[in-house]
């Protein structure tokens, strides 16, 4: 409506001045359009102007046909204007999706290859695992028979400290009691039964005290063979335990060698008995079960890989299918928000009525 009624102003206003006639058809027609909603057809443009026209019948045809031809140009030239806009809408909407549409591709193949590059990864990582979790193992046992080395160690060292510790204290008290005797040796007399009970105590005590550190000297001697013992017997049993598992391989082997040693002498003394042609039918028998044997273990091997290729194609799919997903509502988010602002933008727009004024009359 603005822009009609711009175009309207700005025709009756080119020479400088307004006809009464034009300033009132002006003014009708602002009037008749203002009672318009939204965007206006050219139909409805010429049926307003018509309407307006039936309003100021004093506007002379001329006027009027002047009027309404640069009205309908203006009109026609804005809907080409907007067909060609439209157009390079499109055409840049399709560039863009054709755009989109290869920036997916590659995304999609650099996704692809991020993913066979995380399952070797993964692959590499489960390989590192095994060999750190069987390091480990072996760190441990290793850890666990120092320990019992160490623990035995000690208890040696402990029994042989506690036999120092009573051969000293033995040496000490000898030492005490022939000071004590030389001192004491101009009373013994006097006090001879005295000293006879004492020595009987101190016999007693000696005795005790010998008895005791011998008793704990033997059951820390005890303990150290106890524990000397315990680890000999877990190292003959483990050694035991590999022994047999090496003879079980060795027979296993031996076994192996054995039948297939008699298999051979077997095939040379049918080969003997039988004739050229029969020695060759065997051999292509023989030939076409081991032929059999490799293809099944071919067919096996075959079995695993396919299905190792099919876990990581799954994985493959699985992570296209999450991040197409997340593309796919990322777009229809940015589309929906784009849509919304159009239309509060087209809405802000239709209810916008800016009417111009025309100048003041000529004095």
């Amino acid at each position: 409506m603005t822009e009609v009624l711009t175009i309207v102003q700005d025709f009756i206003t080119s020479d400088g001045m307004i006809k009464s006639e034009q300033r009132k058809f002006y003014q009708v027609l602002r009037t008749v359009l203002s009672t318009h909603e939204g965007t206006f057809s050219q139909t409805e443009i010429e049926q307003y102007m018509i309407v307006a026209r039936t309003e100021t019948l004093d506007l002379s045809d001329e006027d009027y046909k002047a009027i309404y031809d640069v009205v309908i140009e203006r009109y026609t030239l804005s809907q080409r204007l907007e067909e060609e806009a439209r157009l390079e809408r499109e055409l840049a909407e399709k560039a863009r999706l054709r755009i989109e549409a290869e920036k997916k591709a590659r995304e999609e193949e650099e996704a692809r290859i991020r993913a066979e590059e995380e399952a070797k990864a993964l692959a590499e990582a489960r390989a590192r695992a095994e060999e750190e979790a069987r390091l480990k193992a072996e760190a441990e046992m290793r850890a666990k028979i120092e320990e019992e080395e160490r623990l035995a160690a000690e208890a040696e060292r402990r029994a042989i400290e506690e036999e120092e510790a009573r051969k000293k204290a033995e040496e000490e008290a000898r030492i005490a009691e022939e000071q004590r005797l030389a001192a004491e040796e101009e009373a013994r007399i006097a006090e001879e039964q005295r000293l006879a009970a004492e020595e009987e105590a101190r016999l007693k005590a000696e005795e005790e005290a010998r008895l005791k550190a011998e008793e704990e000297a033997r059951i820390a001697e005890e303990q150290r063979l106890a524990a000397i013992e315990e680890a000999r017997l877990k190292a003959e049993e483990e050694a035991r335990l590999k022994a047999e598992l090496e003879a079980k391989l060795i027979a296993e082997q031996e076994e192996n060698a054995r039948l297939a040693n008699e298999a051979h002498l077997k095939m040379v003394e049918e080969a003997i008995k039988i004739t050229e042609d029969e020695r060759l039918a065997e051999e292509a028998k023989i030939n076409a079960e081991l032929e059999e044997a490799k293809r099944i273990a071919d067919e096996k091997e075959r079995l695993a890989l396919e299905e190792e290729a099919k876990l990581l194609a799954e994985q493959n799919a699985k992570i296209a299918a999450e991040l197409e997903a997340k593309k796919l509502a990322e777009d229809e988010a940015r589309i929906a928000e784009e849509q919304r602002l159009a239309e509060e933008a087209a809405l802000e727009e239709a209810n916008t009525k800016v009417i111009p004024d025309l100048p003041p009359l000529d004095d």
